[in-house]
């Protein structure tokens, strides 16, 4: 097999290309009048600028990134479009157009305006399609194939869901050109019942604690419930949508979505601190390591056992990174009560998210670059004020009536976590859910 190659744009601008040769090694070479360009922002971290070339590690990591975590999900899109599922190429070849940030992934043969210019084509779904659609997503999420509405994105993560394009006027449709997708929509997942309702919650309390996190709103049918997660990487500007660059930690590191925990060799708080205070520029230094250390806090005040590396994005600019708001994001509580639940990444000297103490604390901050007194306080204030506005956010308009009783169930799980209210076997002090 010859060497193959991939046209690589950011919210299309062409910024370079991607190379497969016939060992399935993968290279980035930046054009040359992108370099050159002050305004341009890096592809990732892991591949400056400052250097044309860049090898297979952080490329692969990068690709890889692009992609859905999910082997099943990697298996149904090699079925689909006749390729190997382990070709992370070959699959960007046919659903890149509109990845995760400002990346489209476009053949040689596809020329720049198809990537930049193209705008308004959308095929519009009517209320009957939309209905069939989240139903039957809903109905077998770990199987379901998006079929016709799958159109040409891709989206990083390991759960099911589909993104589609809302227009103004709240009409939803698949893009045929470059409109990018604004909303990914995420049915509850099986095993995990009523876990969009939770992301909902942990995201929203989060917005109310002051934390930059991802606008969710749920949508309930006869035979469907789905999250609705806002793309805060696409913003319309003139009339045009943009596409807004970033990239998740491990793709900033170099690192494979399969050691995105940090037990598995991925990376912890220590990396984390010295990728955001090496690539920040002063003026915003202290802004992105503080919104990192309040991000640990609550994800360690609510329980939430998955927030790794791959959780975490920055937005790159051409002179400056920003912490992405939060997203995936939800706690273990609705789903096991039991002492002892693990973090992702470890909390200062400590796994058990249950033993985290101001000392902890202390540590992160310190690899973070934060006084320990302030590191002390700031974990203090924002824990105490979490049951309040997980409580609020259970009574918002935005839950379904049908879903209150369980929404203010989890708000009850995160007071009790906080407080410590816990029965004679270590329990959480809370019954468990009985439906109504």
């Amino acid at each position: 097999m010859a060497e193959e190659h991939l046209i690589i744009y950011l919210d299309g601008r062409q910024v370079g290309t991607l190379t497969q040769n016939a060992q399935g090694r993968l290279a980035f070479d930046y054009l040359d009048e992108y370099r050159a360009e002050s305004t341009g922002a890096p592809l990732s971290l892991s591949m400056p600028k400052a250097i044309k070339s860049h090898r297979h590690k952080a490329v692969s990591a990068f690709t890889v990134g692009l992609l859905p975590d999910s082997e099943a999900a990697l298996q149904r899109l090699g079925r689909k479009y006749g390729v190997s599922a382990n070709n992370p190429f070959a699959l960007l070849r046919q659903i890149g157009r509109d990845a995760a940030g400002a990346v489209q992934v476009l053949p040689e043969d596809h020329a720049c305006p198809d990537a930049a210019t193209r705008q308004g084509d959308v095929e519009w779904l009517d209320a009957t399609a939309m209905e069939q659609t989240l139903t039957e997503l809903a109905r077998s999420p770990e199987t379901w194939d998006a079929g016709r509405n799958a159109g040409r994105w891709s989206l990083a993560g390991a759960q099911s869901k589909i993104a589609l394009f809302r227009s103004d006027e709240g009409r939803w449709g698949i893009p045929l050109d470059s409109t990018p997708t604004t909303h990914i929509l995420k049915p509850s997942m099986p095993n995990y019942q009523g876990h969009h309702l939770n992301e909902h919650l942990c995201l929203r309390a989060a917005q109310l604690c002051g934390l930059a996190a991802a606008n969710t709103e749920l949508l309930a049918g006869d035979n469907y419930e789905v999250l609705i997660s806002q793309r805060y990487d696409r913003v319309q500007q003139n009339g045009r949508w943009r596409r807004l660059h970033q990239e998740d930690l491990c793709q900033a590191l170099a690192v494979q979505p399969s050691k995105k925990y940090q037990s598995d060799g991925g990376p912890g708080v220590s990396e984390i601190g010295k990728l955001l205070t090496t690539n920040s520029p002063r003026s915003s230094r202290p802004d992105n390591t503080r919104r990192m250390f309040d991000a640990l806090v609550y994800n360690v005040a609510i329980a939430a056992t998955d927030a790794h590396a791959k959780n975490f994005s920055v937005l790159l600019g051409a002179r400056d990174i920003r912490l992405a708001p939060l997203y995936d994001m939800a706690s273990i509580l609705p789903y096991d009560r039991e002492p002892g639940p693990q973090s992702a990444m470890k909390i200062g000297r400590t796994w058990d998210l249950g033993q985290v103490t101001d000392k902890d604390w202390a540590i992160v901050g310190a690899r973070l670059a934060i006084p320990e007194d302030e590191s002390v306080a700031r974990a203090r204030d924002l824990r105490a004020r979490v049951p309040e506005v997980f409580a609020q956010a259970a009574e918002e308009p935005a839950v379904p009536a049908r879903l209150r009783p369980r929404a203010q169930w989890i708000a009850e799980l995160i007071a009790a976590n906080i407080d410590g209210r816990r029965d004679r076997w270590g329990r959480l002090d809370v019954p468990a859910w009985q439906e109504p």
